[in-house]
């Protein structure tokens, strides 16, 4: 069972430090200016109003029979096909409310349990041309890999299983929790890869806020530079002597699920500790070397001092849900332990729920609707993973116990 979808209040503590490794020779380095520290950036909206909005949620079932599934990414290929990431290391297909295949079969690759598995995919913007796509997984050391496929068609049922490339690896030996290990392609066609902060509780190395470490961070990288990767000239430290150059934002605990809006705003959930889940929704004008705030804060909350860097701005959540348990006058309708991220509706089922975000929580059941800077009333999931848009940007989402659903609203 996925535990990073567990009760965070009953994490153990850990400790871990890490660095990234680039597979191969070191590529050479893009140049660009060099950058502040830390981004000054203002902070986001308060905290979302725990009412109900004129757009909430639904969730009909259109498909059962996967093997705990945690994401869900469409090819926007033309085919309208589904592709359901399973933890264990198999992308499964679906067309028209069907299983029809297996995708990508790498059980025997992945090192799968707890919070590991295969826990990103991504197909490349051109991907009908390139036919790229990329994954993330754990492998047997605990390492994050991060590597890629192609696929003979953009058509073909499944990818060349000889085109497999490792790209990068993220050390993250000792413990299992935190990975991370979501991907997508945002603004600019760079590959975006959100780590955790190399497990514990506590942060207690203080990864998420040592920009040497890789570690609770959001990097930055471009895949199809004639390189494994390069660095993109304009991340902030894409010149620095002692930052990573990969890192694209900094100070986050677990970013297990996030997004791209179709404007490049990102969304990022972030699962919390003891108290609170958060999401950051970060511009991108204001996105480059933003510093989310993890371990210095947990939401808009401080949460240890000495985890702090003097002179680094950070940038708060848009809001955050709590914890029932740690936080009094916690309402069900607010609560959530392990935040799922989700997507920015902008399919056209249903018009007036267009520009409205989609989210959930993994302990509680629920989803919700969050538009105009109020989060509506609950709508019951159970097991609710993970989520994702096919080729018309209509919004699925899938629950740990092995169904595929699509979100609809109900509109007040």
């Amino acid at each position: 069972m996925l535990q990073l979808l567990s009760r965070p209040s009953l994490r153990r503590a850990t400790v871990l430090g890490a660095s990234l490794v680039a597979v191969g020779a070191l590529v050479p380095q893009a140049t660009a200016s060099p950058a502040p520290e830390v981004a000054a950036v203002a902070p986001a909206s308060p905290a979302a109003t725990a009412s109900a909005t004129s757009v909430r949620p639904t969730a009909t079932r259109i498909v059962s029979g996967f093997s705990a599934p945690l994401l869900v990414r469409s090819a926007n290929d033309g085919t309208s096909r589904l592709f359901v990431v399973e933890q264990a290391g198999r992308v499964r297909t679906v067309l028209n409310g069907r299983i029809t295949g297996t995708f990508i079969d790498m059980r025997s690759t992945v090192a799968s349990g707890g919070e590991r598995g295969l826990l990103g995919l991504a197909f490349a913007p051109d991907f009908a041309r390139s036919r790229l796509v990329f994954v993330t997984y754990t492998r047997g050391d605990g390492a994050l890999v991060l590597a890629r496929f192609t696929t003979a068609r953009a058509t073909s049922p499944s990818v060349t299983r000889s085109s497999f490339k490792i790209i990068m690896v993220v050390p993250h030996p000792t413990y299992g929790n935190h990975n991370g290990g979501d991907i997508a392609f945002g603004p600019g066609g760079y590959l975006f890869l959100g780590t955790g902060d190399g497990g514990a509780g506590g942060d207690p190395r203080k990864n998420a806020q040592n920009l040497r470490s890789p570690l609770g961070k959001m990097l930055r990288i471009n895949v199809r530079c004639g390189h494994l990767y390069c660095i993109p000239p304009s991340n902030p430290y894409a010149r620095s002597t002692t930052a990573r150059r990969e890192i694209w934002m900094s100070g986050l605990r677990n970013p297990w699920r996030w997004s791209f809006d179709t404007n490049g705003t990102q969304y990022i959930a972030d699962v919390g500790q003891d108290r609170f889940e958060e999401v950051n929704i970060v511009s991108p004008s204001r996105a480059r070397g933003a510093n989310l705030g993890w371990s210095c804060r947990e939401g808009l909350h401080s949460f240890s001092t000495s985890h702090c860097v003097a002179g680094r701005t950070l940038v708060s959540p848009a809001f955050e849900l709590c914890h029932p348990d740690h936080v009094a006058g916690c309402t069900s309708a607010r609560a959530g332990e392990a935040i799922i991220g989700g997507y920015v509706y902008r399919g056209s089922r249903n018009p007036a729920a267009v520009g409205t975000y989609v989210l959930g929580d993994y302990v509680t059941g629920h989803i919700w609707a969050y538009r105009s800077g109020v989060l509506s009333a609950p709508t019951a999931l159970s097991g609710v993973a993970g989520f994702g848009t096919d080729d018309n940007k209509e919004i699925y989402a899938v629950t740990l116990s092995g169904s595929l659903y699509r979100i609809g609203f109900t509109v007040r």
